[in-house]
């Protein structure tokens, strides 16, 4: 038999015991044996490393002071890893658990062939396992937006791997080449987007992501980030959408992104305040002029409160304006 070809297995944690432990329960019954857990914490105070130290003596633990978000912390693991021989990346958030032949599969499916090197596999709801969380996104670059998955009838159809857009960063598989050519993630982001401008920056490269047809990774969702549709969410999603739009989509395409960002933002902003939920559409509104502000990676700006609550067609006229001049403008995050 081969010697087995060494796997360092990333996973964040901030204040997510209880998910964290269930994760590393789950990945201490994989069948691959040359492995390691890599823990990098974003400066947790609820107990989880203690627990995890105690529990799962081989993790290699990295201990931020503070929260540095999924990029830059993710980027501290793989650093880690890749001075530590690995040869194959697995980051997987910690908010799921895994099937135990996990490895061994998504390794077979990118030895099919030589250039092959990036690969998620299905990922299903933890709560619901037949229903599917990530089949594989395609990019609409008109509004910045993820527009849908793939449906199961086609992904079958395909008899094998399925090019993609991008792979999720909730559960990648990567071989060590493909960070040493595309690089890390982006830490403008800070979280959310990032593993699509990744999958985007690869394939400018000649990378491409490929999605495996088996359901191996259950995913609870935004544990860490406080739930789908916490006011985090909502800033981070529309702040990061323009970020990917102003790095990497041509000019017409951000045309046509400036009005349907504006009219998406409005709209969606009016729609949670009429609904009684007017931190979520504070949150959302401040993710746009965040990005309007460069106040990208962990910063944000409050939406000036004159326009707060403002209607009319000249705000939304204004508004774009700001959003067609910073689009097209050589400025960046600060």
């Amino acid at each position: 038999m081969s010697e087995e070809k060494k796997v360092s297995i990333i996973i964040l944690n901030w204040n997510g015991k209880n998910d964290t432990l269930e994760c590393l329960e789950s990945l201490s019954r994989i069948d691959y044996r040359n492995y390691e857990v890599i823990l990098v914490d974003n400066g947790s105070t609820d107990g989880s490393l203690e627990d995890a130290r105690a529990r799962f003596k081989n993790t290699v633990i990295i201990e931020n002071k503070e929260n540095k978000g999924f990029c830059a912390a993710n980027n501290i693991g793989i650093r880690y890893a890749l001075g530590h021989g690995a040869e194959y990346l697995f980051i997987l958030n910690n908010d799921t658990v895994v099937e135990p032949g996990i490895i061994h599969d998504l390794m077979d499916a990118l030895s099919q062939r030589e250039q092959l090197s990036v690969v998620s596999p299905l990922i299903a709801y933890y709560d619901d396992r037949k229903k599917m969380q990530f089949s594989g996104c395609m990019i609409d670059w008109g509004n910045g937006d993820l527009c849908r998955q793939y449906e199961w009838e086609y992904i079958a159809s395909q008899k094998g791997l399925l090019e993609i857009d991008f792979a999720s960063w909730c559960a990648i598989f990567l071989k060590r080449e493909a960070i040493d050519r595309v690089g890390l993630l982006d830490e403008d982001f800070f979280a959310y987007y990032e593993d699509v401008e990744w999958g985007v920056r690869g394939a400018q490269l000649g990378i491409k992501s490929f999605l495996y047809p088996k359901v191996l990774v259950y995913h609870k969702g935004s544990r860490a980030t406080g739930g789908v549709y916490s006011a985090s969410v909502y800033f981070y999603l529309f702040r990061n959408r323009f970020i990917l739009i102003k790095k990497h989509a041509p000019f017409l395409r951000k045309i046509q992104f400036s009005v349907t960002y504006v009219f998406d933002s409005v709209k969606k902003s009016r729609q949670l305040a009429a609904a009684g939920k007017q931190d979520l559409a504070d949150a959302l509104m401040d993710g746009v002029w965040s990005a309007l502000c460069g106040a990208w990676k962990q910063q944000r700006r409050a939406f000036p409160r004159a326009s707060k609550g403002r209607t009319g067609v000249l705000k939304n006229i204004r508004l774009w304006g700001l959003v067609v001049k910073t689009l097209f403008s050589n400025s960046s995050g600060k």
